[in-house]
């Protein structure tokens, strides 16, 4: 009895907790929900409006949550120039509603998409919008411009660290771990442990919810999400967030319906002819860089309208582990096509 008594009390206190973050968070901008076959997903307006120029933002996972990036340098500084969409994907940070499990595929979070960028567009004096992709964000972007219908709706498409060729990305990803594992190996570093990980690999394991949970630890100790982990945003991130901790199973439950792994876009990209840049870590591990040059070759783009950047001391995250250049990069690709 004792024990169920506690799990209740920490999740009481837990959620109240979270009604206590929720109010300050949001005070800034414009916080409101839009419904699209039974989900529910909250929308945050935010920067400068009187710019005219909105970008909107798509964030990771599939099942992760845009708030890390609203209140981080890079992006509160991009918010003095243009106004910025954040949104919760259906089954995500903090949306709601009952959404059905066969809504939970690409074409429907691209018609969210369609729905939201229709919504923004009606709702405020727009002038031009660009849309911008992290990670499963690059996926989700992707697929909807491939969409030739939807390219006359943006001025401007940044895909970073993206997810759109993940048949490919996650043999890439292995990869890059067995590499790095040797290397530790070699240096003597946690030797059993890794060798350990190193037969796992070898063993073809299946792609599921435990191996990409064990993968992505892996990934986390090799720095190849973070090269510095300092730089993670994720530090404490529930304990100051109206985003409940519980948000992260959404990930894997949202991967384990799409089948992330069987996805590849890239023979469609040339389809893709608005102005286009492409950010990447060096270091990634998670999406290694050979997959920023598949993008940009790919990309029907005119070659003087595409650009390819690499950052040096990033990994998956370049807004958070080098902020200035990330900014700089992004505003003068803005103001080259607003």
């Amino acid at each position: 009895m004792n024990r169920y008594l506690l799990i209740a009390l920490f999740l009481f206190s837990f959620s109240s907790c979270q009604k206590v973050l929720l109010e300050p968070d949001y005070h800034e901008g414009d916080f409101f929900y839009f419904e699209n076959n039974k989900a529910l997903m909250p929308v945050w307006v935010k920067g400068n409006q009187e710019s005219r120029t909105f970008v909107i933002f798509l964030h990771g996972g599939p099942g992760l949550t845009s708030n890390t990036y609203a209140n981080s340098q890079a992006y509160k500084k991009l918010q003095e120039k243009y106004a910025f969409v954040f949104w919760d994907q259906r089954t995500s940070g903090t949306s709601q509603g009952n959404p059905p499990k066969e809504s939970l595929n690409l074409d429907q979070y691209v018609e969210d998409t369609e729905k939201l960028i229709t919504l923004i567009k009606n709702k405020y004096s727009v002038e031009k919008v660009f849309l911008i992709g992290k990670s499963w964000g690059g996926c989700l972007g992707t697929a909807y411009l491939i969409k030739q219908e939807n390219q006359d709706n943006i001025y401007g498409w940044v895909e970073i660290d993206g997810a759109h060729n993940l048949k490919e990305a996650v043999p890439m990803s292995q990869e890059w771990v067995k590499n790095k594992v040797q290397e530790k190996i070699s240096q003597g570093e946690e030797v059993s442990y890794w060798e350990e990980e190193m037969k796992w690999y070898n063993s073809n394991p299946e792609v599921n919810t435990s191996y990409q949970m064990r993968h992505g630890r892996n990934l986390n100790k090799l720095n190849g999400i973070y090269l510095n982990p300092e730089d993670d945003p994720g530090n404490g991130f529930p304990f100051r967030s109206p985003v409940p901790i519980l948000y992260m199973f959404n990930a894997l439950i949202v991967n384990n319906n799409i089948n992330v792994a069987e996805i590849s876009l890239t023979p469609e990209m040339n389809k893709i002819l608005v102005p286009s840049m492409v950010l990447w870590g060096r270091h990634d591990g998670t999406l290694p860089v050979a997959l920023a040059y598949d993008a940009f070759d790919n990309l029907g783009t005119d070659e003087n309208s595409k650009e390819l950047h690499i950052f040096e001391n990033s990994a998956h995250g370049c807004s958070f582990e080098e902020p200035d250049l990330f900014v700089e990069r992004i505003t003068a690709f803005i103001e080259k096509y607003k």
